[in-house]
């Protein structure tokens, strides 16, 4: 008889302690956004993922670093900014390889929870737009990276569409 109940509280103990463990990771998945960008890099880089966070500044902290190996093919890269980062706005730097010449750029989406800003099939052109670094070259059908008086710092900056969707995302 003893042994029943200790049996039978033991498993209750248990599955109480494994629904609370299920209610918190749900809870800590909420808070995260994701970048998915997907384009051709001719050479290896470096993209760098800025987020504005409310208040912040545009500044090293407040970004996200991710390799991108030379590819003649399209590749996806998903790009997670940390936990409880509401950005209002998004920055794309698109490189730090200066004989980066060419990219194409086919999708940048931004997603939170199950809420999407869909960039797919170029329809990010709508929420970002490009510094002096960065011109649309029709010949290649994609951007062309220069330099600008010896400096180099290509990057596809969220506009206000942009930082209207980014505020739709969070609520």
């Amino acid at each position: 008889m003893k042994f029943k109940i200790i049996s039978i509280c033991l498993l209750s103990a248990l599955l109480i302690s494994s629904c609370g463990k299920k209610e918190e990771n749900i809870v800590r998945k909420k808070d995260v956004f994701t970048i998915t960008i997907e384009a051709v890099f001719a050479k290896n880089d470096k993209l760098q993922i800025f987020y504005l966070p409310e208040g912040g500044e545009w500044k090293d902290e407040n970004s996200v670093f991710r390799p991108v190996y030379a590819s003649n093919e399209m590749q996806k890269i998903v790009i997670n900014f940390p936990d409880k980062v509401f950005p209002e706005n998004i920055r794309v730097d698109l490189g730090y390889n200066t004989t980066q010449q060419n990219i194409t750029i086919k999708n940048i989406s931004v997603k939170h929870n199950s809420k999407v800003i869909n960039g797919d099939f170029e329809a990010y052109k709508k929420y970002f737009y490009g510094n002096e670094f960065v011109t649309w070259d029709p010949n290649y059908f994609g951007y062309k990276l220069s330099q600008v008086n010896n400096q180099y710092d290509p990057f596809l900056m969220g506009n206000n569409e942009l930082m209207d969707e980014l505020q739709r995302l969070k609520y």
